[in-house]
């Protein structure tokens, strides 16, 4: 099973996930519908526990971070695009009056520190958040740095480095 966490505002049936269908059957993906605003962090994380079987995590932007942390927590790989990482660095200016912040900064310092292996996928040009700094944050196993924003809807080159992305996870299960 793969659980596949869409972004802040996003769909559970985003761009990765219409991938994810190009390659395995829709009864081994996972990919729930999550309101990031209104839910705690920790309410988030021990929903998506509640999945069993998950062979690897997939996790775009804000629920990168997510990914992160319950691959950490759960010993699984994840593959992130664009991630939010590290969120309190961000959150303000997506989510007006996020009241969870403090959360989000437990999680990071408890979780990060046992990283599991990471595929991550950078848009260069990403306006929302920093390649840059993400790619300093977090220790990835592969990383592909690609033309593209935040979204990368569209982008042949990301549709491309996911599927090598899904290929090396592949690999190592």
């Amino acid at each position: 099973m793969i659980l596949n966490l869409h972004g802040l505002n996003g769909s559970a049936h985003n761009t990765n996930y219409k991938l994810l269908l190009e390659l395995y059957a829709e009864d081994s993906l996972i990919s729930p519908q999550i309101d990031y605003a209104v839910t705690s962090p920790e309410q988030i994380l021990k929903d998506l526990q509640k999945y069993k079987k998950i062979d690897y995590i997939v996790g775009s932007s804000f629920g990168g971070f997510f990914a992160y942390i319950l691959s950490n927590m759960c010993s699984l790989p994840c593959i992130l695009v664009n991630p939010c990482i590290p969120p309190d660095r961000y959150i303000s200016s997506l989510v007006e009056e996020y009241a969870f912040t403090d959360q989000l900064v437990s999680l990071m310092a408890q979780y990060a520190s046992n990283p599991q292996p990471v595929y991550m996928i950078l848009g260069m040009e990403d306006e929302v958040l920093s390649s840059v700094y993400t790619e300093q944050m977090v220790a990835a196993a592969k990383l592909w740095k690609i033309s593209g924003r935040h979204s990368l809807s569209g982008n042949q080159q990301f549709y491309s480095v996911f599927r090598e992305a899904v290929e090396e996870i592949e690999i190592q299960l």
